[in-house]
C-alpha cells in the first residue's frame, strides 16, 4: 500500500488514466442503469475517472467529492471538475485553496462518523476503575499481542480489547486467555455492534490511525493513543490528536506502558478530557446530507444524455 500512495501521490494523471480506462464501460452501464440524480464520491482513485466520465458522455449528473483523509489527503483527491468537495478540516481547504480550487467549491463539514457517537459536551470523570478501550491498535498481529500484554500491566485499570473483523488476531487472543497467559481484567472481543456503548464507558482508546476510529474516539470525549498507522495515507493522521491535545502518539509496544501510566495519572487524564469537550471535525455527517438535500431540493427530475 505504501508503494501504491507513494505512486499516486507523483504520478496522480497515471492512476486516474488507469481506473478510467479499466472501468469506464462498467461504470457509463451501472450510472444509465441506475440514473443517479447526483453522484457523490468517497473514493479517491475514482474522483477523476467518474467526472471524465460524465463530461465525455454528455451527462448533467452533479458531482461531489467526499474527502475522507483526515490530514494531507492524497493528490488523487484533488478533481478540479467537481461541483463541490466536502473537507475534513480547515487546513485542507486552505491547501486546497492554494492548489487553485474555488472557494465556493470547498464546504469545510468534518469528517463524517456514526451519529450513534454521542457529541460529547462534558469532560468525562474516572469513578473508580480506569476503563482502557483498545480497538485492533496495529496492522501486525505480535505488535498487537505485545501491545496487550504491556497495557495489562497496569494497575487498576479494566482492558476491552476489539479484534473486530481480525478472526487470526481473536484466535490469538482467546488463546492466550485461555492458557491464563492474560489476566483476568483483560476481555476479548470479536466484531462488535456496540461501539458507541464502548466508547461513552471508555477513558482511554488505543487504536491505529485510522480516520473512522480517530474521530469516534474524540467525538466520545474519550483520549486516544494512536499506536499504528497503514504506511502513505494515514500516516500524519496523527497530528490532529497530537496537535489539538486529544492524546499521544506511541508505536513502540516497549513504551506503551510508561506512557499510558504517565496519560492516567489524575491531572494528566484531566486535561485529555477537557481538551475532548471542544473537539472539533467529527460531526460531518449531518452538514454534507444537508448539503446534499439542498441540492437535490430545486428540482427532482431526472437527467437527460444530450
Amino acid at each position: 500500500w505504501k508503494i501504491s500512495h507513494g505512486f499516486s501521490q507523483h504520478f496522480a494523471g497515471s492512476v486516474h488514466w488507469f481506473v478510467y480506462n479499466k472501468c469506464k464501460k462498467r461504470m457509463l452501464k451501472e450510472i444509465l442503469d441506475y440514473k443517479p440524480d447526483l453522484i457523490i464520491s468517497n473514493q479517491c482513485m475514482f474522483t477523476e475517472a467518474i467526472s471524465k466520465l460524465l463530461k465525455k458522455n454528455n451527462l448533467s449528473i452533479p458531482f461531489m467529492i467526499a474527502v475522507i483523509d483526515l490530514v494531507k489527503p492524497p493528490h488523487v483527491w484533488r478533481d478540479k471538475n467537481a461541483e463541490i468537495l466536502f473537507l475534513p478540516t480547515e487546513e485542507v481547504q486552505q491547501e486546497y485553496l492554494k492548489l487553485g480550487f474555488r472557494k465556493e467549491q470547498l464546504i469545510v463539514t468534518g469528517f463524517p462518523i456514526s451519529e450513534d457517537i454521542t457529541k460529547r459536551k462534558e469532560p468525562k470523570r474516572v469513578e473508580k476503575t480506569t476503563n482502557l478501550l483498545m480497538v485492533n491498535p496495529s496492522i501486525n498481529l505480535r505488535k498487537n499481542v505485545k501491545f496487550l500484554s504491556e497495557a495489562a500491566r497496569l494497575d487498576g485499570v479494566n482492558i476491552d480489547f476489539v479484534c473486530g473483523q481480525d478472526e487470526r488476531l481473536l484466535k490469538k487472543l482467546t488463546k492466550l486467555k485461555q492458557q491464563g497467559k492474560l489476566p483476568g481484567n483483560v476481555k476479548i472481543y470479536g466484531y462488535i455492534q456496540n461501539m458507541d456503548e464502548m466508547l461513552a464507558s471508555a477513558h482511554l482508546l488505543l487504536t491505529k490511525a485510522g480516520p473512522n476510529m480517530l474521530l469516534e474516539g474524540t467525538r466520545s470525549g474519550t483520549p486516544v493513543v494512536v499506536t499504528d498507522h497503514i504506511p502513505g495515507q494515514e500516516a500524519h493522521n496523527y497530528e490532529y490528536i497530537t496537535e489539538n491535545g486529544y492524546g499521544e502518539k506511541c508505536e513502540n509496544p516497549k513504551k506503551i506502558h510508561a506512557l499510558l501510566k504517565e496519560m492516567l495519572e489524575p491531572s494528566n487524564l484531566q486535561r485529555y478530557f477537557d481538551n475532548l469537550t471542544t473537539s472539533k471535525y467529527n460531526d460531518g455527517a449531518e452538514p454534507i446530507a444537508k448539503s446534499i438535500a439542498l441540492r437535490l431540493a430545486p428540482s427532482s427530475k431526472k437527467y437527460d444524455k444530450n
